[in-house]
């Protein structure tokens, strides 16, 4: 959440107010996301193959549900960015990504 802070600053030193809305809005929904999942996941176990499945597909439609949010939002408004908002909903994976191939890499770099 502090990269998307952080990108959402930038953005309106430099003018961009509505790329900084839609990132950030649509980051806060990608969080909502991620959370979402990392809570409904332990639920699924101890179930019956029939139960995990269908709770599995709500669940999914569910997160479907909550991303499409700051998407219809960015798409009526005119003071939201609709690609920084595309983005914005990647704000979780990117710093992931992020973390694992370069803060790793030079974590081991400097061991090895």
């Amino acid at each position: 959440m502090m990269m998307a802070v952080c990108v959402a600053v930038i953005f309106i030193i430099l003018g961009e107010k509505a790329i900084a809305k839609g990132f950030l809005l649509a980051s806060i929904f990608s969080v909502i996301n991620f959370s979402l999942m990392v809570e409904l996941n332990p639920l699924k176990s101890g179930r019956s193959q029939t139960r995990a499945s269908l709770f599995a597909l709500l669940s999914i439609l569910l997160r479907y549900l909550i991303l499409a949010v700051p998407l219809i939002i960015s798409i009526k408004s005119d003071s939201l960015n609709f690609i920084a908002s595309v983005v914005g909903l990647f704000a979780v994976q990117l710093v992931i990504m992020f973390n694992q191939f370069i803060i790793n890499r030079l974590i081991l770099a400097r061991k090895g």
